[in-house]
């Protein structure tokens, strides 16, 4: 059918999004003394099927010394992402329009992490096999494989709306967004009629509200491809297998912290078998989750311990994402609620409004709670892992190319919201009115007045609660209160991360 190639969606460019669990430092924390990378040596880094390949140019701006590779089967996403690699003088960054078993024999080099996020569940047996075997040719022993993939049960619930729609599209006219469309309007009309299915489901009405206010080019890739295959733990970890994987950690510190809580409910349903067979345990934590997409970190048998500065837990040095103001008493970022420590956990951000600091010497004045209070702060993505200072001058330079470019694209369209920071060695998301405030910082001009300029000329408004405000004057007024706090509350951190250069 037109629209797809082996059953993947490519008359619609992805979204142009941003996925920290990509980020290879990230990566590093997660897997302790077992990371196959360390911040004073290079690596490579190969991401299958990366989209529009805007995270994959935000590491390789943020990361100078490694080389990232990658394919996409989308001639549109590649010619995007090499553009970018261009432009901004990334010369560590090559990409490729070959499938996956083509790719594998292009004489690509080994490689300590290779990367998927969301291909598994999308593409089809021969495709899947066809990964396996690229990992077993290409990946070096230690080395990882990250998979992000739609896991069952979780999405269990949602798959037969999800068949619906894609049935409604397959017998659509028209071209593939008005199809998407009229799938999600028949959906919504037979929600009104009273369908059982709905009425017995009410996660799916909520989900498919969900899906009404998602823009087109995210619907056709997470639901409409002809090959869309959620999966059991067990069925993917036995088909990693065969190239020597296992697996090793959570990708996300939010996971990774409900792991503790997890324990004691997965010994205590399954068992011995839970307790002798971990895919097993796993398939239970999911169960006890219902989680509908896992970020998972396998690694292949026969390398070395990493050593470096990353790998050593007194060594780590930490970031800070938030400001003490934005630490909540609860919150719950993946199943389970998390409820820092509040002083410890105030007190650790407080110290880091100064700049990244060494772990042991962060933690020192905070006693027992401190380590219960940073790990905490880590699953509520308001600290992340820092890289030492060498390196910093050059991985400044290659980030303040590309953002450079990224200031520039938000003047045009609201599309890659996120900065590459030198000092973390990752990036940070911003939203597209905060980049036109750095963009009228850049031009010496007044920020608010300046992202005005911008959404009115196009024709766009500014929401508040969810609606766009009607007149030009509520409109500046709002953006000068988001400048204000922006100004107070974020701008001091991007500056601390090297996203944006200090003044002077």
């Amino acid at each position: 059918m037109q629209g797809w190639t082996d059953g993947y969606v490519t008359e619609i460019g992805y979204t142009h999004g941003f996925h920290a669990e990509l980020l290879p430092w990230s990566m590093a924390a997660a897997l302790g003394p077992r990371a196959p990378i360390r911040p004073d040596a290079g690596f490579d880094y190969c991401e299958l099927g990366f989209g529009q390949g805007f995270t994959l140019a935000l590491m390789a701006a943020a990361n100078p010394q490694a080389r990232f590779w990658g394919n996409d089967i989308n001639p549109a996403h590649v010619a995007h992402v090499r553009g970018l690699a261009t432009r901004a003088g990334l010369g560590n960054l090559t990409v490729s329009d070959r499938g996956f078993a083509e790719y594998g024999r292009a004489g690509l080099p080994g490689f300590d992490i290779i990367a998927l996020h969301g291909v598994w569940s999308w593409v089809g047996p021969v495709q899947r096999a066809e990964i396996v075997d690229f990992i077993a040719r290409h990946l070096k022993p230690g080395g990882v494989v990250y998979m992000g993939y739609n896991v069952l049960p979780g999405w269990g619930q949602y798959m037969p709306l999800r068949e619906l729609m894609l049935a409604s599209v397959m017998r659509g006219q028209g071209g593939l967004p008005d199809r998407i469309q009229g799938a999600l309007a028949l959906a919504d009309r037979l929600r009104a009629a009273g369908a059982a299915h709905f009425q017995v489901n009410p996660t799916v009405s909520a989900r498919l509200d969900q899906l009404l206010d998602r823009p087109v080019a995210y619907l056709a890739h997470e639901y409409f491809n002809e090959n869309w295959h959620p999966t059991y733990f067990t069925d993917l970890a036995a088909s990693l297998a065969p190239a020597g994987l296992s697996l090793a950690a959570q990708a996300r510190a939010a996971d990774r912290w409900e792991e503790e809580p997890r324990r004691q409910a997965i010994l205590t349903a399954g068992g011995a078998a839970a307790a002798d067979d971990p895919a097993f345990a796993e398939l239970l934590r999911d169960f006890l989750s219902n989680r509908p997409f896992r970020r998972d970190l396998f690694i292949r048998v026969g390398g070395q311990a990493g050593t470096g500065d990353m790998a050593g837990q007194g060594d780590r040095i930490w970031a800070a994402l938030g400001t003490p103001r934005d630490l909540p008493r609860r919150a719950t970022p993946a199943t389970l609620p998390v409820e820092p420590p509040f002083d410890e956990a105030h007190a650790l951000l407080t110290a880091l409004m100064q700049g990244p600091q060494a772990e042991q010497a962060l933690l020192a004045p905070l006693g027992d709670r401190g380590p219960a209070a940073l790990a905490a702060l880590a699953a509520l993505s308001l600290v992340t892992p820092a890289l030492p200072e060498t390196g910093l001058a050059r991985r400044r330079e290659s980030c303040a190319r590309l953002n450079a470019l990224l200031l520039a694209d938000a003047q045009q369209a609201d599309r890659m919201t996120a900065l590459a920071c030198p000092v973390t060695g990752g990036a940070v998301e911003t939203s597209r009115i905060e980049l036109l405030f750095l963009a009228a910082l850049e031009k010496g001009t007044e920020p608010a007045a300046f992202a005005w300029k911008v959404l009115e000329a196009a024709g766009q408004r500014v929401l508040r609660d969810g609606r766009p405000l009607d007149t030009p004057d509520r409109n500046r007024a709002e953006l000068a209160d988001q400048w204000e706090s922006f100004a107070r509350r974020r701008l001091p951190l991007l500056r601390l991360l090297g996203a944006v250069q200090q003044d002077g």
